[in-house]
């Protein structure tokens, strides 16, 4: 019966071709998912990336806090001995300075640096209209990074007990929050990416209120 051998065969190729499908399906399914899982973790990793940039400038601020109040960059006040007391001013050679210092951490944008000198530029102005030479310097009398007079130093002895939290807002910018307990304080970091790729500040907010 020569039919049958031939109708064997046929079958046979079907169940090999079936077979390879089968094979062939949970592989695509699984670079499906893979592929998937890809895409919905990026921006969690990017995420991760600012928090890591705004926990490692706390980490560095509070390491180099010292360093930064050695720049004299507001002159006058109450002078020694009997000398009288002089005006303030703003020493732009000491900002100067300063700013090459804030930008080795590689942490603030050039976006950062440049307000950061203007508040130098506005406070001058602000002490030629208005002499003084008693008290503290008007716009100086509050730290700039943390925007308080109040203890936010005793917050930064743990960091890793503060909880940061990133809203991705596209791919080149995001915003990282956190909240200090002891001093009651929150913070909001807007934060963009340089043309390496990289993640850098550009702002610092407090948004207790």
């Amino acid at each position: 019966m020569p039919g049958k051998p031939l109708l064997l065969s046929a079958a046979c190729l079907l169940f090999i071709h079936c077979k390879k499908e089968d094979i062939q399906k949970p592989q695509a399914v699984q670079d499906t998912i893979k592929q998937k899982s890809t895409i919905h973790s990026t921006p969690k990793l990017q995420d991760n990336t600012a928090i890591e940039t705004v926990k490692s400038f706390v980490t560095w601020y509070r390491d180099h806090e010292d360093d930064l109040s050695h720049f004299n960059t507001i002159k006058g006040g109450s002078q020694d001995g009997n000398e009288p007391a002089a005006d303030y001013a703003v020493d732009f050679n000491q900002v100067d300075k300063e700013i090459t210092f804030l930008k080795s951490s590689y942490f603030l944008s050039e976006k950062f640096l440049s307000a950061y000198k203007q508040n130098y530029v506005e406070g001058d102005e602000y002490f030629k209209k208005n002499p003084a030479n008693d008290g503290p310097p008007h716009g100086f009398d509050y730290d700039y990074f943390f925007k308080t007079q109040d203890d936010y130093q005793s917050d930064l002895q743990d960091i890793k007990s503060i909880q940061f939290t990133a809203n991705q807002n596209n791919p080149q910018s995001c915003s990282v929050k956190f909240h200090l307990k002891n001093s009651g304080m929150t913070y909001q970091y807007t934060l963009s990416k340089n043309n390496r790729n990289q993640w850098q500040i550009d702002s610092i907010e407090n948004i207790s209120q």
